[in-house]
Order: structure tokens, then C-alpha cells, then sequence
């Protein structure tokens, strides 16, 4: 049975009803709305504008809007507005309208699997019953902690490990890979030269790894830590300091840290199986102001003493 309409409802600091129409391709596509509704609007008001928004979505002479609906919220990225939004999908039929919560699932929403977080309700429809049922699946839901969902992201390493780490403030955007060889990267929304990093592997990792059970663990870290700082020197000039720390009480075991005039480095160096896992982050020093430099940095380290490889 096909959907003859889409309209998403998004709660957070205040409520979007966002009407979807079809692409040229088939695609629903969400349009973009200047209102922003209060929290405090009435069910039976919520439900009017839903229906209306549906005759809207279901509206061949509609036309496509080419702005991003969440930008009148004022969030820079959608991953920041998805961290801050639930979103319930309401889906209209020839006798029934569909109403399913979706959740936040690290980047964008995924539809909840739970059969209780998808209600049908039969046409024609009484505004009011309409407006409550999505109020009710917004804010009651059973099973999903949305406070605890916002909290904490997490991946799976290419050697089947579980990463999980506390996610970073909304003012930093998840570019995933970002085209690099990389499991997940994160940029600061305005100052995007600063960056954190999982990375899958390194120029340094390689060479080391070929070598390493020949290597007591001694020799092991000592070469590594020659190659890292010959590496950080051709890749960012002259170091201003280095410092290589074995670390044998947390999760990760090494930790390096290096700076130019330019840059300041931290790489951390995870246990994955029998790999290694390296989390690093960058600060620029030329473009960053000082105080967002000591936030950033801070932001950065609490990240990397959340993270747990399982």
C-alpha cells in the first residue's frame, strides 16, 4: 500500500510540522516551513495543522522548497538538530493515517523497531485524537531514553571491536569518514580545522605491525614512538614539543602530543584485537581564538576518557 502523504512532526525546544512532497525520482522530500510552534499548542491545534500540512504533502501543484527545513531553528547542521529533535513520521493512506516515533541513531533518525512506537489510526480522523497520539509517542515512549540516547555514539572497528565514547557539544558536526581512511571524524561547526578522529590505521601503524612480534615490548615502543615523530615532523614541520607517554592504567596505552607554530596534536593509541586503534584531535593555533583553543581542548580530552573498546 502506497503513502499518499508525509508530514514529520519534530519536538524539541519548540515543535516543526514539516509537510514531505514527492521528488522527481520518487523520493519524499521535506519542505521548509518559516513557523515554529510552542510546545504549549493544544492538541486539538497540533492535529489540525498536521491534517493540513497532509492535504498539502498529498498536493500534486505543491512545489518543492530548496531550503533546509531545520534552518529556521537556527542549528548550522542537521546532525546538531537531529541531536536536539524527536521526530514522529506521519504517513496518510486511502482509510488509515500512520503515526511511528523515529529515534536519533548517530547520524540522522532511524525508525523505531519497538511494535508499541507505531500507532494506526482509522480515516476520517478526529483532530484532537490525532494531536495527542503524536504528543504521546513524543514524550512518553517506553524503552528509549532519549536523554541517555543524546549522551553517547559509538561504531564498530573493521576487527569487531565495540567503540563507544560520550558524543562531543552540539557545536561540533559529525562528517563521518570524511573521504579519509577513518572511522569517524567530528569538526568544529565553526572553526572546522579543528578536529577529532577514530582512525582505522596509520602510515607509522603499518610499518610497526609487520614487525611487532619480533619486537620486545620495549624495542615495539620505542620504534613507535620514533616513527610518530618523524611522521608529525614531515607532516607539520618543525616540532616545538613532543612528548610520547606509555600509559598503562586506562584503556588506551599510549599518548602523544606534539606542536609546531601552527598546530598542536594529541593522538591517543587504543587496544582493537590485534590492532590499533588511534583517536587523535587537532587544534589550529593560528585561526582559533585562545579561549575557544582551552575549550576545544577540553571538549577533546573528556572525549577521549570516555572511550571504551570492547
Amino acid at each position: 500500500m502506497t503513502d499518499e502523504g508525509r508530514v514529520s512532526v519534530f519536538w524539541g525546544e519548540n515543535i516543526l510540522i514539516i509537510p514531505l512532497l514527492r521528488s522527481e525520482f520518487g523520493f519524499w522530500v521535506a519542505q521548509y516551513q518559516e513557523e515554529i510552534y510552542s510546545l504549549t499548542m493544544s492538541n486539538i491545534e497540533l492535529g489540525k495543522d498536521i491534517l493540513t500540512k497532509l492535504e498539502y504533502s498529498d498536493n500534486s501543484k505543491g512545489k518543492n522548497s530548496k531550503k533546509d527545513f531545520w534552518k529556521v531553528t537556527g542549528i548550522k547542521s542537521y546532525n546538531t538538530f537531529s541531536k536536539k529533535y524527536k521526530l514522529v513520521g506521519i504517513s496518510k493512506y486511502d482509510d488509515k493515517i500512520e503515526v511511528r516515533l523515529w529515534v536519533y541513531a548517530g547520524k540522522g533518525y532511524s525508525g523505531s523497531e519497538n511494535p508499541n512506537h507505531t500507532v494506526e489510526l482509522t480515516l476520517p480522523i478526529n483532530p484532537k485524537v490525532l494531536g495527542e497520539t503524536v504528543r504521546n509517542l513524543a514524550l512518553n515512549s517506553k524503552d528509549i531514553d532519549f536523554e541517555n540516547e543524546f549522551k553517547y555514539g559509538g561504531f564498530e572497528t573493521a576487527d569487531d571491536s565495540k567503540i563507544s565514547y560520550k558524543l562531543l557539544p552540539d557545536e561540533y558536526i559529525d562528517i563521518e569518514d570524511g573521504h579519509t581512511d577513518a572511522y569517524q571524524i567530528y569538526i568544529h561547526e565553526d572553526y572546522e580545522s579543528n578536529y577529532i578522529g577514530f582512525m582505522i590505521d596509520s602510515g607509522y601503524e603499518r610499518v610497526i605491525n609487520s614487525v611487532i612480534e619480533k619486537l620486545c615490548e620495549k624495542l615495539f615502543y620505542n620504534t613507535l614512538n620514533k616513527k610518530i615523530k618523524k611522521t608529525w615532523t614531515r607532516w607539520y614541520g618543525p616540532l616545538k614539543s613532543y612528548e610520547y607517554k606509555d600509559v598503562n592504567n586506562k584503556m588506551y596505552y599510549a599518548q602523544i602530543f606534539g606542536k609546531t607554530d601552527k598546530v598542536e596534536k594529541h593522538s591517543y593509541l587504543f587496544k582493537d584485537g590485534e590492532e590499533v586503534l588511534e583517536l587523535t584531535f587537532e587544534i589550529d593555533l593560528v585561526n582559533t581564538p585562545l579561549d575557544l583553543q582551552e575549550k576545544i581542548r577540553k571538549d577533546f580530552i573528556e572525549l577521549v576518557e570516555s572511550v571504551k573498546v570492547i
